[in-house]
């Protein structure tokens, strides 16, 4: 998997992955306006530090900012947010509320992200107000190794 069995931390392969996702995500949707990721729990566990790790290859090579206010079942101040923004938004999200993000965002029929899917993508688009969803892939397949 991407995540050990037991730490916060990404993987070999998680980070391999997330050092090869800038260029997927970059290609497929250009350069973010904003990036978003759950803010850390600061306590004996920081579970949501994947995400931030994920996202932080892009960060640098693009000079982005990173979004971490807001906590990961934080759905309605981050709609608010959200739904007045313009552009593209990138959020990495843990997988087990992106399926309420989804729902939180307008979308009617968001299936539940499963466990071992570290592959999609999950495109929502604003059309005259009504949210859509269609799923993508980055089509990766990290090496389990680690490189340093």
């Amino acid at each position: 998997g991407e995540k050990p069995a037991d730490g916060d931390n990404l993987s070999c392969q998680g980070q391999n992955r997330a050092l090869q996702l800038p260029k997927v995500l970059i290609k497929k949707f250009n350069r973010p306006d904003d990036v978003y990721v759950p803010s850390l729990n600061m306590g004996k566990e920081t579970t949501h530090a994947r995400m931030l790790q994920t996202v932080t290859p892009l960060a640098i090579q693009y000079n982005l900012k990173i979004n971490s206010k807001y906590a990961a079942k934080d759905f309605e101040k981050i709609t608010q947010e959200i739904l007045k923004k313009r552009g593209t938004t990138l959020m990495v999200w843990e997988h087990s509320a992106i399926h309420d993000l989804a729902k939180a965002l307008g979308v009617q029929h968001a299936p539940k992200w499963q466990d071992e899917d570290f592959d999609s993508i999950w495109v929502i688009q604003f059309l005259k107000g009504k949210a859509s969803l269609t799923i993508d892939h980055e089509q990766l397949t990290p090496s389990t190794v680690c490189g340093f």
